[in-house]
């Protein structure tokens, strides 16, 4: 760790990446793990203050402090502490768990889990109760929630998790979002209005993606992990409210059948409250990664997605790869973080983060109104800068060392001054980005030191709308490419072209777990985050991190920040709790 970093690609200029390989060499056992725990064994639990996502109490106050411990060379005078967050804002939920361990402390004995449904959440403590590791936990409640909230996740979809071992100071990303069929092309989505449902989908990365991670961090069985979120499903559960209003709200659309079969039997919408089981989707889980990829699942998905117009064949399905990927690192003061390389827009958080810290808001006793323009300048450009990004397979490395550069940041901050750049940029019709996009995510922190983030999405609510009859329901993927009239806004071509449609690629996303780690050791506050709602996901997070960063709020204050959601294009949206001045 350099002793003052800066911000930078990680260890290295360049990116390195590894993938899976193909489908014949996965198997369910999970061989790279030498000793697996079996769940059904029980063990002694780890005694702590639990609270759960969905529990009432998580809005009555910024955070919830869930345990003290110590181990090792933590002193009875030191206290560890692990605060836990959840923060309802507008329609989307930002999540936080933030462990402080405290200077000449050791790494301590702790557990903490937050999701977007108290279910899901209660399935993933027990997974740590019962000696699984932070990442088998993440695993249960990602599947979970794509049971529970399939408006918004679900094992026909993809997604990003972010692993940090405080141990050893490493990161790792997952990257298992989902690819462009090998037949799809540009033209046959020109006519956005006449787009079959079926050429919205992408190779689901879900599945495989968390069998990975499993394989990488797992401590229990696979089939063990698998099978707890497979009894949501077989045993049934109660739709929330989140999930009722999004049923409505499509309730208006021409639906495939099996889809209305299930959403809205006999005609009418699941209303908050109705009872609801999926047999057949437990069965897919728990058949097996092969059986979804290559096996009579992939023949189906296949099957459903051509009858619905689309191009996605089994052979997609079947070369299939998850890619573990490097961090990007922005160097803040005490402090690191941690995103995704693209396809992921992590870029843009710590751009954004380096334009607003030469402002020196404490330290220049900036008001409050002027702080929050800077933020919305700062996003705009941070937005406008994003327009170059797409698949990591093309060479994205000169434009993300400039995104990051904070002498680049310095010569912007003074565009921002001098120049208004906000209006020129709105002017200059910045990139507008794909469609709405709503997050599942899970962050854990267990007793075995890891800290994980995982999103998943579907794209849009219900992603394709295509339920196979085996009960997966597939994404929207492709609305996250580009491509000429897909919006009103007409930008130059050419700066978008990493990000157009195209066979195998990976669209750009906003998909964006993100990291807070110490700077100098081991030692410090550390925060895990996560945020769905769409186009202002990053703008609740880099508004949370400019409590924590630069304003050096306490804990308990860095949350509840008045959320200000800049859209890239000529108008903006505020949270309700703005005065009218700001």
């Amino acid at each position: 760790m350099e002793s003052c970093p800066g911000t930078k690609l990680n260890k290295h200029t360049a990116f390195s990446y590894k993938s899976f390989g193909s489908p014949s060499e996965f198997t369910d056992e999970s061989p790279s793990i030498d000793s697996k725990q079996d769940l059904k064994s029980k063990h002694d639990p780890i005694q702590l203050k639990e609270m759960s996502s969905g529990s009432p109490e998580m809005f009555d106050q910024s955070f919830s402090k869930l345990q003290e411990a110590e181990e090792e060379c933590c002193s009875p005078e030191t206290p560890v502490e692990v605060y836990a967050a959840a923060i309802v804002i507008a329609v989307g939920v930002t999540i936080a768990l933030v462990l402080q361990i405290h200077l000449n402390a050791g790494l301590v004995t702790m557990k903490g889990v937050l999701s977007d449904h108290e279910r899901c959440t209660t399935l993933s403590e027990g997974v740590l109760r019962d000696g699984g590791s932070s990442v088998d936990a993440a695993i249960a409640g990602a599947l979970c929630l794509g049971i529970v909230h399939q408006h918004v996740s679900s094992v026909g979809g993809g997604g990003v998790m972010l692993v940090h071992d405080i141990r050893r100071n490493e990161t790792r990303v997952i990257n298992f979002q989902g690819s462009a069929p090998e037949l799809i092309r540009e033209e046959m989505v020109q006519n956005s209005s006449e787009m079959k449902a079926g050429l919205l989908v992408g190779v689901p990365g879900m599945l495989m993606g968390l069998h990975r991670a499993h394989r990488l961090y797992g401590s229990c069985l696979w089939e063990d992990v698998v099978s707890r979120a497979a009894s949501v499903a077989r045993e049934g559960f109660n739709v929330s409210r989140s999930l009722a209003d999004a049923i409505s709200e499509i309730e208006g659309e021409e639906l495939p059948k099996h889809f209305r079969d299930l959403f809205l039997p006999e005609g009418r919408a699941l209303s908050a409250g109705s009872f609801v089981t999926m047999p057949e989707l437990a069965e897919v889980l728990e058949a097996g990664v092969w059986n979804f990829y290559s096996g009579a699942f992939a023949q189906e998905i296949e099957n459903e997605v051509r009858a619905h117009g689309g191009v996605l064949s089994r052979g997609d399905l079947g070369n299939y790869t998850v890619e573990i990927q490097q961090a990007l690192e922005g160097g803040f003061g005490d402090f690191i973080i941690q995103v995704p390389p693209p396809p992921s827009a992590g870029a843009v958080l710590i751009a954004a983060l380096n334009l607003l810290e030469g402002f020196h808001f404490k330290e220049n006793g900036v008001k409050e109104k002027e702080m929050y323009h800077w933020i919305e300048e700062a996003l705009t450009t941070a937005f406008s800068m994003a327009a170059g990004l797409g698949d990591h397979k093309n060479n994205l490395t000169d434009l993300l060392s400039s995104m990051l550069n904070k002498s680049q940041a310095e010569i912007l901050r003074n565009r921002m001054i001098h120049f208004q750049m906000s209006q020129s940029l709105c002017n200059s019709t910045i990139y507008s980005f794909p469609a709405e996009l709503l997050a599942a995510q899970v962050v854990v922190m267990g007793p075995d030191n890891l800290m994980v983030s995982v999103a998943s999405t579907l794209n849009r609510p219900f992603g394709s709308r295509i339920l196979t009859p085996s009960g997966i329901l597939l994404n929207s993927l492709i609305l996250d490419f580009f491509w000429p009239n897909k919006t009103s806004i007409k930008p130059q071509i050419e700066q978008f072209q990493e990000n157009h449609v195209e066979a195998r690629k990976r669209p750009l996303t906003l998909l964006m777990p993100a990291m807070l780690v110490p700077s100098w050791d081991k030692c410090g506050t550390y925060m895990a985050l996560s945020s769905s709602g769409g186009r202002n996901h990053l703008n609740r997070i880099t508004q949370m991190l400019v409590n924590v960063l630069f304003l050096h709020k306490e804990k308990n204050d860095s949350v509840p920040l008045r959320r200000l959601h800049t859209q890239r294009e000529p108008y903006e949206h505020h949270d309700s709790a703005f005065t009218t001045d700001v």
